[in-house]
């Protein structure tokens, strides 16, 4: 069942979205995200505001699901959209965007925007439900990426690209690789080939190529340099470069990211 919520629900909404971040990163180490720190304070204050509340709660009555809405003209803007940890990939998270591109339509909005970190690998699972890249962007109170993504409710829901690939204005591009030896960061601006059964574990891109050197050196102090190319005999997991890029260069923003398990295989990267 998926209705909105009201300030009576404050409290509930609070403690479920405290359970859901706190344990929703795919990594360890991460910097604690701001939902993992909800109070029904806080809840309340963006109800007097004008935010809107949806809630989805199972057949006994639990709460299940909770995003919140914050209007702008023409435009919603959603946060903090959060599933109770026991229950994920039960359509929970699915059934609230659905209900909010509903509302949207009948409400006449042009635009739905969310934003997104690119290093909790976040970004796919919104593609996957129609939401498209607009900017990539660094916030300033972490050392992560984000990613605005937005939708034209009431449009079909087909899965498209969950990052803008590096153009013109990337000079210098992170890829990174994974196989049976670990990981493997390529560092450059053009093309290169990936070796057999590969699998595309993440871009990262600094605006100047000036920095080419500083990077790879950032980088080769975790792992075995070669060339254009750093090799690390770890998983992904325990990489705090791969993790979070901006603690090698805080200008170095991670674009993309797939879920663990579930990066694509590869023929071609898009740096050396």
């Amino acid at each position: 069942m998926s209705e909105r919520a009201s300030a009576a629900e404050a409290g509930e909404i609070a403690a479920l979205t405290r359970a859901a971040y706190a344990a929703g990163d795919p990594f360890p180490g991460l910097p604690v995200p701001d939902g993992a720190r909800e109070t029904a304070a806080s809840v309340r204050a963006d109800l007097r505001a004008g935010a809107l509340v949806w809630v989805v709660r199972d057949p006994a009555g639990r709460l299940t699901g909770v995003l919140r809405v914050h209007p702008h003209a023409g435009e919603w803007e959603i946060s903090r959209v959060a599933t109770d940890p026991a229950r994920r990939r039960t359509g929970a998270a699915r059934a609230l965007l659905s209900m909010v591109d509903e509302a949207a339509v009948a409400a006449g909005i042009a635009r739905i925007r969310l934003d997104a970190v690119v290093e909790r690998c976040l970004p796919p699972f919104y593609a996957r439900l129609g939401y498209r890249p607009e900017r990539h962007w660094l916030p300033g109170d972490k050392p992560l990426s984000e990613v605005s993504m937005i939708r034209s409710p009431g449009t079909p829901v087909t899965a498209g690209p969950a990052w803008l690939p590096p153009g013109p204005e990337a000079a210098l591009v992170v890829t990174w690789l994974l196989d049976d030896r670990g990981l493997t960061a390529v560092i450059g601006t053009g093309t290169a080939t990936a070796g057999p059964g590969a699998r595309l574990a993440g871009v990262d891109v600094h605006p100047d190529p000036g920095r080419h050197d500083e990077v790879l050196a950032g980088l080769a102090r975790h792992g075995r340099p070669a060339g254009a190319e750093v090799h690390f005999p770890v998983p992904r997991a325990q990489l705090r470069a791969h993790l979070m890029p901006r603690t090698v260069h805080p200008d170095l923003h991670a674009r993309y990211r797939p879920a663990p398990g579930a990066e694509p295989l590869v023929t071609t990267t898009v740096a050396r």
